[in-house]
């Protein structure tokens, strides 16, 4: 008789949209943040839309996964891919000495983001840093729903539904200090609706940038820890 398939084997991969091209959205920012020729460590890499365009870059990717199935698609984009849970798994096998931490979009997923993130830190190189993506909750969008009784949760976006933390600005800023990171600078993604020039683009994420808590449809953080106060969990 065949083995059953556990939880995380069994669970569909997730569809995600595609890479976005334009500089100014969050997809592009992150990856410049991460930087060219470096050692990645991508929490969530689903099926390696992202991790591909790292090793564009020359990059050297380790994922990890919660839906193998999706996994096994981001292997040929990745040195290896670590199927489990992040919350629960043993990060022994990461290795360590990173020069990237890449958490896009995966601090909402989690219930304790803090505590993974703190545990995270350890396995980052003397001088890597981390990359990290939220949406913001407190966008203009999501306030004028709430003015109007508002909070219907959809497949994706800032109320998806699998999305078990919310984050401000401030919220954001509080959870990274509190896994023992210093914030080393803040940028935005605005989106435009459907496909604007690139100028246009660019002025929207100049006017978010003005005020970030309000305007900006997601955080793009980079920061790094404060040495001592990582450790391996």
């Amino acid at each position: 008789m065949a083995a059953t398939p556990s939880p995380i084997e069994s669970r569909p991969a997730i569809p995600y949209v595609a890479l976005r091209r334009d500089p100014f959205k969050a997809h592009q920012l992150t990856l410049r943040y991460c930087g060219r020729d470096k050692r990645v460590l991508e929490v969530g890499c689903s099926t390696g839309m992202v991790s591909e365009a790292l090793q564009a870059q020359g990059c050297r990717v380790t994922g990890i996964e919660i839906d193998a199935g999706a996994a096994r698609v981001a292997e040929q984009y990745c040195e290896r891919v670590l199927v489990g849970d992040i919350e629960q798994m043993d990060l022994s096998a990461a290795g360590d000495q990173y020069d990237v931490l890449l958490l896009a979009d995966v601090l909402e997923h989690l219930r304790e983001p803090v505590s993974v993130l703190h545990r995270l830190g350890s396995l980052l190189g003397p001088n890597g840093h981390a990359v990290i993506s939220v949406p913001n909750v407190a966008n203009w969008a999501m306030r004028l729903g709430l003015l109007a009784g508002r909070w219907n949760y959809t497949e994706r976006g800032i109320l998806d539904r699998t999305h078990l933390r919310f984050f401000t600005l401030k919220a954001l800023k509080a959870a990274i200090r509190d896994a023992g990171f210093t914030v080393e600078h803040l940028d935005v993604s605005a989106p435009v609706p459907l496909s604007p020039p690139v100028a246009i683009s660019g002025l929207a994420h100049r006017v978010a940038l003005l005020r970030p808590s309000l305007l900006a449809y997601q955080f793009i953080v980079v920061a790094r820890p404060e040495r001592g106060l990582a450790t391996r969990g």
